[in-house]
């Protein structure tokens, strides 16, 4: 641990008010790749008498340590924690893009019935290649409140979309009319024509009917998993 951090949490460690708390957390954020500045952030996570300190802990966390991830599904499930604190929460999880965070958003989209929670966890679910994540894509994708954020992680996540026969079999058939939706549409549907040699949606929506489309995924799906092979032996 360097000098500076092992100062800042001291500091940290005595200091009563939360004005200061809080600006030492956003330094802290700075050395958060340091496990011990993870696990006492974890800590201060258990206090909820300022929602504020917490949003400043939970923006200063290191997404990608899995120690995250049980303090995490516990706010997620508690009915008491307020929407902004569970919406980053979320964010935190599809960030992680961990096995264990994968778990804990597949339980609460089907657990959860406020709109804008699962909108959220819906697109927290597009950092992740899991053939999991496609149903309550799917989903989200018939759901006019839900659409959105689906479309806006699809277009992000090419190897997810391009993966999925389920997936560009249902983003086939939308008819989009949302002007804010179009934008991120008219992305994945070119994206799909790029990759797979297609003109127009007719072109597409003729090669879902027919399977052809199938051979082209599986192509895709192998040449993906040669790059992540290759990418392992470089990377030993």
């Amino acid at each position: 641990m360097s000098e500076e951090t092992k100062q800042l949490l001291l500091r940290l460690k005595k200091e009563k008010k939360v004005n200061k708390q809080i600006e030492i957390i956003q330094k802290l954020k700075e050395h958060n790749q340091e496990e011990m500045v993870n696990r006492v952030l974890i800590v201060h996570l258990e206090r909820k008498d300022h929602d504020a300190l917490r949003m400043e802990i939970l923006n200063a966390i290191n997404c990608n340590d899995d120690a995250i991830v049980k303090p995490l599904a516990q706010i997620l499930n508690d009915k008491y924690e307020p929407l902004s604190v569970k919406e980053k929460v979320v964010q935190l999880l599809g960030e992680n893009r961990g096995k264990k965070a994968l778990g804990v958003l597949l339980s609460a989209v089907k657990k959860f019935k406020d709109a804008k929670l699962v909108d959220n966890i819906s697109y927290a679910l597009t950092f992740f290649e899991d053939e999991r994540v496609i149903k309550p894509l799917i989903k989200a994708l018939r759901h006019d409140e839900l659409r959105l954020q689906a479309l806006t992680g699809l277009a992000r996540n090419e190897t997810l979309l391009l993966g999925s026969m389920e997936l560009i079999k249902e983003l086939s058939l939308l008819e989009i009319t949302k002007s804010f939706e179009k934008l991120h549409y008219e992305q994945i549907m070119n994206t799909i024509f790029d990759e797979f040699g297609y003109k127009d949606k007719d072109e597409l929506i003729a090669a879902v009917k027919n399977k052809s489309i199938k051979n082209k995924i599986n192509d895709y799906r192998k040449n993906q998993a040669d790059i992540k092979k290759t990418l392992k032996k470089v990377s030993r």
